[in-house]
């Protein structure tokens, strides 16, 4: 099942980012429907603050429109608003302390595609 099919070319893009910046755990979950604000939530989780920084950079370069970011001084969570696309980058004790998985908890999660 192609990514593309599924979420669009913006979202397989940040995808593909994620994954050469060798972020780990991503979840998509798909929100359109659910959410007047954002149609797609991303997550992951990157192996240093370096490698967190690595991810939000290239994923801010790739994107068009951007809203905001947040987190990057810090590099525990960093959030970026893309409009239609939120994307969350934690470290894996920021990830396991917020447990934002959980909130998205019966929502369609499309994580067994990465």
């Amino acid at each position: 099942m192609s990514l593309t099919t599924n979420y669009g070319k913006e979202v397989s893009s940040i995808i593909d980012i994620i994954e050469d910046k060798k972020g780990q755990d991503i979840k998509v979950y798909d929100m359109r429907g659910k959410s007047p604000f954002f149609d797609y939530s991303i997550v992951c989780t990157g192996s240093s603050s370096r490698n967190i920084e690595a991810i939000a950079t290239d994923i801010k370069k790739s994107l068009e429109n951007i809203r905001n970011v947040e987190g990057l001084d810090e590099c525990n969570w960093v959030l970026i608003d893309s409009g239609d696309i939120i994307i969350s980058i934690f470290s894996k004790d920021a990830r396991e302390y917020y447990q934002l998985d959980s909130f998205y908890e019966g929502v369609n999660n499309h994580d067994e595609e990465f």
